[in-house]
Parts: C-alpha cells; sequence; structure tokens
C-alpha cells in the first residue's frame, strides 16, 4: 500500500485494548482518525434533546439536520453536504429516523492524539467538524492533499453525516470498525465529483484496489485509511447492487468484512 496512516500506530493500539474510549464511551472518530470503536442502538439519545443541547443551531431547510456554524457560508456548506450524504442513502431507503446536528469547530480534537477532521457522538447523534480553513495542515502528506479543498472538505461532512444516518438504523452494533466506516467511505468517495474522484482513484495501485478476493479488514483500515476508502468505493459500485451491503450492515455480519481481531 502506498500511503500509510499518521494515525496507525495510536490505531494499533486502540485494538490491542491499549487505549481505551473517551470517559463517555460515545465518541467514534473517523477518516483520518484512530478510531475508539463502533456505534452501537445503545448509545442513542432521545430524539427531544437534540436541539436543546445546542443553542444557536439552525435547522436546513432541505432535511432534519441542525447545524451550529460561526457563519453563513459554513451553514450553507454543511447542509448542502448533510443533503448530499442524505440523497445517496435515500436511494437504498436509509434515512434518518431523528434530527442530526452538526457542528462546525475551529479544532476538533481526539482524546488521544490531537487534531482531527472530525467524529461523529453517538450519544447526542451529533457530527463535530474542523472548519475547512484549517483542514490544509490536516491533510498535509495525504492523497486529500491533491484534491481540491473544497471538494475533500464537503466529502468529509458527508462522510460523517453518513454514520450518523447510519448509526440510526443499526438493528445491531457493528462487528469492527471495517464495518462501520465501509459505508461512509464509500459514498464519501461516491459523492465526489467524477473528475475529482477518478484523481483519487489514480492514487493507488489499481489491481489491489479492484482485487475482489481481498476481505475489508481493521489493520488496512488503520493503516492505510486511504487505501481502504478508495476500495470501499470501488466494491460498493462494482457491486450488482450496493444498496443490498449498505442494508446487511444495518443488521449485522457481512461476508465481505473480515471478523473484528478481538
Amino acid at each position: 500500500m502506498r500511503f500509510v496512516s499518521r494515525w496507525g500506530i495510536i490505531c494499533l493500539l486502540v485494538i490491542l485494548g491499549q487505549v481505551q474510549p473517551t470517559a463517555r464511551g460515545s465518541s467514534s472518530p473517523s477518516v483520518l482518525e484512530a478510531p475508539t470503536r463502533a456505534a452501537g442502538p445503545g448509545d442513542q439519545s432521545p430524539p427531544a434533546a437534540n436541539l436543546a443541547n445546542f443553542p444557536g443551531a439552525e435547522r436546513c431547510k432541505e432535511r432534519p439536520v441542525d447545524v451550529t456554524a460561526s457563519s453563513s457560508d459554513e451553514h450553507r456548506l454543511a447542509c448542502s453536504a448533510a443533503n448530499d450524504a442524505l440523497q445517496l442513502l435515500g436511494r437504498c431507503n436509509i434515512t434518518l429516523r431523528r434530527p442530526l446536528h452538526v457542528q462546525i469547530m475551529s479544532e476538533v480534537r481526539h482524546p488521544f492524539s490531537g487534531p482531527i477532521f472530525g467524529l461523529f457522538d453517538t450519544k447526542q447523534d451529533r457530527v463535530l467538524v474542523t472548519q475547512e480553513a484549517n483542514i490544509p495542515a490536516l491533510v498535509e502528506g495525504t492523497p486529500y492533499a491533491a484534491l481540491p479543498q473544497r471538494d475533500f472538505y464537503r466529502s468529509l461532512i458527508v462522510h460523517e453525516v453518513i454514520h450518523g444516518a447510519m448509526h440510526q438504523n443499526l438493528k445491531r452494533p457493528a462487528a469492527s470498525h471495517a464495518a462501520y466506516e465501509y459505508p461512509a467511505y464509500a459514498l464519501q468517495i461516491e459523492s465526489l465529483a467524477p473528475n475529482v474522484r477518478e484523481d483519487f482513484l489514480r492514487s493507488f495501485d489499481q489491481t489491489a484496489l479492484k482485487a475482489q478476493s481481498t476481505l475489508f479488514n481493521d489493520p488496512v483500515l488503520f493503516f492505510d485509511p486511504y487505501f481502504f476508502a478508495a476500495r470501499a468505493y470501488h466494491h460498493f459500485k462494482a457491486s450488482a447492487d450496493g444498496c443490498a451491503h449498505l442494508t446487511a450492515l444495518l443488521e449485522g455480519e457481512v461476508a465481505f468484512i473480515a471478523p473484528p481481531l478481538m
């Protein structure tokens, strides 16, 4: 694999149980971050608690998504990206069951590794995303750095909103981090403009990218999340029924995801 995540060692420690989840046990970081654990139905928060917990949030016009942002531009972008994410899931008849909150912050920090792109807080149905102005330092040295910044940033919000919507529809907890991340990555890359998406996919060895016999697993996710993202998209699109994969993931284990390491 061509690129190795700078968070790989931290992620491996998470797998081995040497790093524990946050005190609340509620945050599920993704993309470049070190996932603490997959979300589960038991983490759901009461629907009525949503808006009351986030003063200053404004509802998007198109969807039941509430956005807290420091500018109207950020609010429009977050709503637009959330709408894109929910349209993609809507093709598979997966919808939000209650309002989702998106909060754009100057900086989102992982409790064990420092600044990160964003995370999904399962306790409050809340997506936290770092402001676009602070993204360049986070993508430096990764395949995402070659993409137009606004295109990647929109896809980042899509990724986290997919986590939120999938979490609301889970029938049982995800069995592995790979199972949790597969839909978010597949649809994140799907959301990119075709030319931007092709530029990203060309960053990887095409034979390895298109291999159908290799299971998706946590080690690949943790040590090379970019390659995992590209493979998830290709696998999803190459399937005769990609939606069936997402539905199966909501139900539990699927054949193309390797069992967790422990």
